[in-house]
């Protein structure tokens, strides 16, 4: 990633709308758009970052768009994390009045490359958390004085001399700082430590578990103490420890980093280091506001990471009235998490038994009216008739006609939830994020965007607004999953009964002509004498046999030949009316079936097909006269009339004509 010198001063782009911003901000009515940028919403640091926004932003009467995917492989990226990191791609810096971005909450260098890109691009005031480049401020959170000063802690209050240390993700940023400040500690005291003393994980509780279990199969003698690089793995580190008989401090410590909630409320009270998310993200929101009214920042701003002591390391024991009240609040979360978990599961369920975009839309209304959010905006690519026209020609095996991997220019809401209230939108361009009417006059909101997407087909995105729990659990992350699982398994329902109806329509339809096939006349046929008899009307048969086929054949080839079928299918076609039923009998053979004619009618009605004949020899000019022979039979009451007596007679009509032909051409 490209760095900026600490000390420089940075050049920002200041447009007339910029100029504007800058005098209301003299008056104290600055209301600022602010686009917010990072990966895995719900983790207890994003958290701490989007409430240091918040908490600045929304009582400055200031916008705040989150734009938030899930992303947690370190490797070769997933089909579904190509999914969820599209939604960076919806993000139209030029629209914000500020960007702030957490670019190491998002785990592919080729995304965060492509977002620093459209920053510089659009010129717009940015600041990013803890990563250095050109063309933002950064405000970077220190990570090696933390650990410094608990390993400071554990070697000087609690001797420490053997520790072990369970590292971040190898090509992490923060995990690399945290393990240099532990290597230069160790070596600052002189104690000993090697490539065994450093294990890794992947800052989740089942990393932490198995670097334990390391630990474990490859040591007969415990260390003194265990970092972890984080909360989660610290938490996973002392659950597998205790399951094995050990205790925690007092056979060994154990320590971590974030100061999460779930290190408040573990017993005894993790010692960890409180990192000051939300002062850098608060930060970030007045350099904002600053570069907004047009003051040059010269320098970078840095928040250190403290230590909090706790009893994990032996320290401060004696807290049993804060932890009750932690326990307190944990309970009630565990309480509110047992309804989401409910409403998570009961609508994976109803969300798989879904057939239809209707049922889609009948199901999500009522789930997102108990979820109740201020505002709630499912944004789909293009339009209904867009869906239903990809839906045809993947069954037909064509091309869907669009890259389903981005999304559309333009997009539509088929479903809005504003105030207790279902709306719907027409479409908007995908650069608003919202319609107009959605955004105008509002101040001191804010929203999270997040994709809409199976693997990496995109839907289209989703957008919440003023909702905690969005920002605040991973339940609503989940059910989102869920609106996307229910989307492919509609989109999956629908083309496959696409394919069973252009199948159904090729088992009675002719592929070159276009017009029903004799499985079409064995089926419909009957249907066509039982209307004229339950009307009580005549019933008739026309045969008609192309004239000249296998001249043509043979002298122009099969694809002439082909014209020539096509020719006259096309002109039965036009001349067919209502409840008329036309067939390719044959190679060069079609049969109509009319019902309520006369004899004088059906006469009338090859005359005009010979009439259109001719017309197209006139319009036409091909190698090729066309020609037909036409023959019928009439039945005046259809009670009597035999379907294959019918056009067995009417081929027989239409043989006569020929001979009549061939005779009159001989003469």
């Amino acid at each position: 990633m490209c760095r900026r010198s600490a000390g420089a001063e940075l050049t920002v782009k200041v447009t007339y709308a910029g100029f504007i911003r800058s005098i209301l901000s003299l008056t104290g009515e600055i209301r600022m758009n602010i686009a917010m940028l990072l990966g895995g919403v719900g983790f207890d640091s994003q958290k701490r970052t989007i409430n240091g926004i918040l908490e600045n932003a929304v009582p400055d009467g200031g916008n705040v768009f989150i734009f938030a995917g899930e992303g947690w492989s370190y490797g070769e990226r997933s089909s579904y994390e190509d999914g969820e990191y599209n939604i960076y791609r919806l993000v139209d810096y030029s629209k914000y009045d500020g960007v702030i971005v957490n670019l190491d909450t998002i785990h592919d260098e080729g995304v965060v490359e492509e977002i620093m890109r459209g920053v510089r691009e659009a010129e717009v005031p940015c600041v990013s958390i803890n990563i250095e480049w050109d063309g933002a401020v950064c405000v970077k959170m220190e990570n090696k004085k933390g650990i410094s000063a608990l390993m400071e802690h554990l070697i000087t209050v609690h001797h420490a001399k053997n520790i072990i240390y369970v590292s971040g993700p190898c090509d992490n940023q923060d995990a690399k700082e945290r393990l240099e400040a532990f290597q230069e500690t160790m070596n600052r005291y002189g104690l000993p430590w090697n490539e065994n003393a450093v294990l890794y994980g992947d800052y989740t509780y089942e990393s932490g578990m198995a670097a334990a279990e390391e630990l474990l199969r490859r040591s007969e003698r415990m260390p003194d103490a265990v970092m972890a690089a984080n909360d989660e793995m610290a938490i996973g580190i002392i659950l597998t420890l205790r399951e094995r008989g050990f205790r925690v401090p007092e056979d060994v410590m154990v320590t971590g980093y974030d100061d999460s909630m779930t290190a408040r409320v573990n017993y005894p009270r993790l010692t960890t280091v409180r990192r000051g998310e939300g002062a850098a993200a608060g930060k970030a929101y007045q350099i904002i506001k600053q570069m907004t009214a047009g003051e040059a920042i010269r320098e970078d701003v840095v928040i250190e990471g403290r230590p909090v002591f706790g009893g994990s390391c032996g320290c401060n024991r004696q807290h049993d009235y804060t932890h009750a009240m932690l326990q307190e609040k944990y309970v009630r979360k565990v309480v509110e998490t047992d309804y989401y978990l409910k409403l998570i599961k009961n609508s994976a369920a109803e969300f798989t038994a879904l057939d239809t975009f209707e049922d889609f839309m009948r199901v999500a209304e009522a789930y997102i009216k108990r979820i109740d959010p201020q505002s709630f905006y499912l944004c789909m690519c293009g339009s209904i008739e867009d869906y239903y026209d990809e839906l045809e020609r993947m069954a037909e095996g064509r091309e869907r006609g669009r890259d389903a991997s981005v999304y559309r220019e333009d997009i539509w809401i088929p479903l809005a939830y504003e105030d207790g209230v279902f709306k719907s939108y027409d479409k908007f361009s995908k650069n608003e994020l919202l319609p107009p009417e959605c955004r105008e006059g509002k101040k001191g909101n804010f929203y999270v965007a997040m994709p809409l997407h199976h693997q990496e087909y995109c839907f289209g995105y989703c957008v919440v607004g003023n909702y905690l729990p969005a920002t605040e659990d991973r339940f609503f992350q989940q059910f989102v999953l869920n609106l996307n699982n229910a989307l492919e398994n509609v989109r999956r329902q629908d083309t496959m009964r696409a394919m069973l109806g252009r199948l159904n329509r090729l088992w009675v339809m002719d592929e070159l002509t276009g017009v029903h096939n004799r499985a079409g006349l064995r089926k419909f046929g009957p249907r066509v004498l039982e209307e004229a008899r339950r009307k009580g009307v005549s019933a008739a048969a026309v045969f008609v046999d192309v004239d000249g086929l296998k001249e043509v054949n043979d002298k122009y080839g099969h694809e002439e030949g082909d014209a020539l079928i096509k020719a006259i299918a096309g002109i039965l076609e036009q001349s067919r009316r209502h409840g008329q039923l036309l067939v390719r009998y044959g190679g060069d053979e079609f049969v109509m079936l009319l019902i309520g004619y006369t004899e004088e009618k059906i006469r009338e009605y090859i005359a005009g097909i010979h009439a259109s004949i001719e017309k197209y020899n006139l319009i036409y000019h091909r190698s090729w006269t066309l020609d037909a022979s036409i023959g019928f039979d009439l039945e005046q009451s259809a009670d009597a009339a035999d379907l294959n007596q019918l056009i067995e007679l009417a081929d027989k009509a239409m043989y006569c004509v020929k001979r009549e032909k061939k005779l009159k051409k001989r003469c």
